[in-house]
């Protein structure tokens, strides 16, 4: 399957299912939110298929969402969006397949929130991984608050999400988000997808399920008082200053690059 900003392809009992919008980070638009909310039912839909692993192309996983489209959309079209992205996030949760992240590169914003949302994460030593949604006068808006804090603990989660920094996969590695460091990041996350695909699918769905029982009490609740929160945000002149400020400098720096 190909489309215009996804490809998804077998790897043995493995679907592989690549992020493809290289030149813009692969940053997701709302395009990109439909096409992969459908390539997760169709992996969920095919028996053959016994794991999920999520990469990106040209060198980094996702740098979040398209902010240039933030700065042109309206409050109703960004509560739009907002909804739209949260589908992606309940459906690899939802799979009742294996779902790992193989990181490498950016896995910023709804990257991170998507990465978070997988069963594991394989990444890169040079991954950099964070929610720097502040920086532009936004929280996160994809249970990047909700589900951080359950796995970090919120007080580590604290200094990620109000400082906005980058995290490095050795350290998310040391606070228990990361499950490996390789080099061969894709061929790590393949090998230990085969490893669990080989395993009873019925054992493997009712493992997950309940392993995310035991931290996701309470979790829906969460996530719509901070959908509430990055919608009333984006609607403040702060926020919306700050995201075309974003924009006008990116097209500098791109504007800059051409001339030299």
């Amino acid at each position: 399957m190909t489309t215009s900003s996804i490809t998804v392809e077998r790897r043995g009992t493995v679907a592989l299912l690549t992020f493809a919008r290289p030149d813009q980070l692969n940053a997701m638009s709302g395009a990109m939110v439909e096409e992969i909310v459908a390539a997760i039912a169709n992996t969920e839909r095919d028996d053959t298929a016994r794991a999920l692993v999520l990469r990106g192309a040209g060198g980094n996983f996702m740098a979040g969402a398209d902010i240039k489209a933030y700065a042109q959309q309206s409050a109703e079209a960004f509560r739009d969006f907002q909804e739209s992205a949260g589908r992606i996030y309940g459906a690899l949760e939802s799979l009742a397949k294996p779902v790992i992240a193989a990181i490498e590169g950016y896995a910023l914003g709804g990257g991170f929130e998507i990465a978070l949302s997988a069963d594991l994460i394989v990444a890169h030593p040079d991954a950099k991984l964070g929610l720097p949604e502040v920086k532009l006068g936004l929280v996160p808006g994809g249970g990047g608050t909700q589900r951080l804090a359950r796995k970090l603990g919120p007080n580590r989660a604290a200094e990620l999400l109000m400082t906005g920094r980058f995290a490095s996969a050795q350290e998310m590695a040391n606070w228990g988000v990361v499950n490996r460091i390789a080099e061969d990041t894709l061929g790590e996350a393949l090998a230990l997808a085969e490893q669990m695909a080989r395993h009873p699918a019925g054992a493997l769905a009712d493992l997950k399920r309940l392993n995310l029982a035991a931290w996701q009490t309470g979790l829906g609740a969460g996530l719509d008082a901070e959908r509430d929160a990055v919608c009333a945000l984006f609607l403040t002149g702060d926020g919306m200053q700050r995201i075309r400020d974003f924009v006008a400098r990116s097209e500098r720096k791109k504007t800059e690059g051409t001339k030299a």
